[in-house]
């Protein structure tokens, strides 16, 4: 049923309202929502300049929020003395005036992606040449590649920046599949680090190491690689495992090449129960800058699987890692990772459990489970976008992640913050490691 107008005397508690207007015209965290409590009352009773509405259907029937209290939820005793008055206009000041500051935070956050987005772009631009010069044998290739990690490295000192940068990890352009895989695992291997404590001229040798993890894949033929989505044979799996040996001896062939960078090309599918390849390594043969990229190579193959059809939202591949991976992947990069990007990484798209869908813009450190959330409201001008720190919000919490194809195409470009991005298919599978991950970090 429609939403029906209703004066401010027929309010009561119980009924599902909507608030017709700008969101910045009343305290409440979102426009649509169920009447509670009295205080609730007096706030919807002295709003100026929206139209109130309810549905009917989704409104509790009359009567039904208790017996004594005249119908309209509010005593004479529960009117307030001036003082009290006084005390709750301030308060919804206050709330006004949150949603001001996140609403600027977030155009911030809109303009820093769009600073980060051209400077990745160079980036990307340097990446292509730097792949010509290795597949030829040119040492300026790793020159190139040198100073791609020094870009990266500016971009992610700043929180703003390398929040940024996760969103636009979230591309996955036809045809760059493989440099963006390079970057994204440099990346996130680079925060890894960081937050493990490592000093910069190891951080450095480390992310040398993961933008050229896969190098030994460009002695493989396009329609090899193709293969990889593909094929189920042992015969092809078997000539594709030994990619990590490929690159190992293709990078030795520099003089000036790190050996503690070769470990990392010949060690990143190895694992820590011995299930690797390609020689079955076990934790104590394994370095520590090894077990750091492959941490984030799985994560960025379980995000942007070759297979499109077996890709899997950053926060079900995190799950995953943290509950099915245990044995073969070192939890302690597994749980920064997770530190770093947050259960929801931004990018992310939820559904919230008031029904609205969302746009994860920021992670809140000390609520990891509870990001800044942009709110998709079609009454609302994506300009002026409802924002939700849930970590402010009771009664609102992400249900779950959602992926782009899901949605309407009206709330994917409305929620979408940038020009590029990924449309996984719908995979509920991991849906109850995601909920045992969410239980644990809630706990701990």
């Amino acid at each position: 049923m429609a939403f029906e107008e209703i004066t401010a005397k027929e309010l009561r508690i119980g009924l599902y309202l909507k608030l017709e207007g700008s969101w910045f015209s009343h305290p409440f965290p979102t426009n649509t929502f169920k009447v509670r409590f009295p205080k609730e009352l007096e706030t919807l009773r002295g709003l100026k300049r929206v139209k109130i509405l309810y549905d009917p259907e989704k409104s509790d029937p009359e009567g039904a929020e208790g017996e004594g209290d005249g119908g309209d939820g509010l005593s004479e005793s529960e009117e307030g003395a001036p003082g009290d008055l006084d005390a709750a206009a301030a308060e919804q000041e206050e709330l006004v005036q949150h949603k001001f500051e996140l609403q600027q935070d977030y155009r911030n956050y809109q303009e820093q992606l769009r600073k980060v987005e051209a400077e990745y772009k160079d980036v990307l631009r340097e990446g292509k040449v730097m792949l010509q010069d290795l597949s030829s044998g040119s040492p300026r290739g790793l020159i190139t590649a040198k100073k791609m990690i020094g870009s990266l490295n500016d971009i992610l000192v700043d929180n703003d920046s390398s929040r940024a940068l996760m969103n636009l990890m979230g591309s996955n352009d036809s045809g760059d599949e493989f440099l963006l895989h390079s970057l994204n695992v440099c990346t996130l291997s680079i925060l890894i680090a960081r937050d493990l404590g490592l000093k910069r001229h190891e951080i450095e040798k480390l992310a040398m190491g993961a933008m050229l993890h896969d190098i030994g894949e460009l002695k493989y033929s396009g329609e090899m690689l193709l293969k990889k989505t593909t094929s189920t044979s042992a015969e092809t799996k078997a000539i594709l495992k030994k990619h990590p040996r490929y690159g190992k001896d293709t990078l030795a062939s520099y003089p000036a090449f790190p050996h503690e960078c070769l470990d990392i090309v010949l060690q990143h599918h190895e694992r820590l129960n011995g299930t690797g390849y390609p020689s079955g390594l076990k934790e104590g043969g394994i370095t520590q800058y090894a077990k750091i990229v492959m941490v984030a190579d799985a994560y960025d193959e379980m995000c942007n699987h070759p297979d499109p059809l077996r890709s899997l939202t950053p926060s079900e591949a995190l799950s995953l890692l943290y509950t099915k991976e245990r044995a073969s992947l070192w939890n302690d990069a597994v749980v920064t990772l997770i530190r770093q990007l947050g259960v929801y990484p931004p990018g992310s798209l939820v559904a919230l459990t008031n029904g609205a869908m969302g746009l994860v813009t920021s992670v809140n450190m000390e609520a990891r489970l509870r990001p800044i959330v942009m709110v998709y409201s079609p009454d609302i001008p994506k300009e002026e976008a409802m924002i939700l720190d849930l970590a402010r919000e009771e009664d609102i919490g992400i249900k779950e992640a959602i992926r782009p194809r899901d949605l309407a195409q009206e709330v994917r470009e409305y929620l979408n913050p940038r020009r590029i991005i990924s449309y996984y298919p719908s995979n509920p599978e991991s849906s109850n490691a995601q909920a045992a991950m969410e239980t644990q970090l809630a706990s701990s």
